[in-house]
């Protein structure tokens, strides 16, 4: 009968907190996300005031 096979090696252990790739990755993604936000979240302005036009009063269930 022949020898069964080596057991194979212990997984990595996993990355910490305090590890600074893990910190590095999480500020990546964090500015990302504000990156993303970008001047979605800013009301743009002129020398007349909002460049939105402004709302026409109505509503999409029908009242006015």
């Amino acid at each position: 009968m022949p020898a069964p096979p080596p057991p194979p090696p212990p997984p990595p252990k996993p990355p910490t907190l305090a590890d600074p790739s893990v910190r590095r990755a999480r500020e990546e993604a964090e500015k990302r996300a504000r990156n993303l936000a970008g001047s979605k979240s800013t009301i743009a302005t002129g020398s007349q005031g909002l460049l939105i036009p402004e709302s026409t009063g109505t509503t999409f269930l029908g009242g006015s």
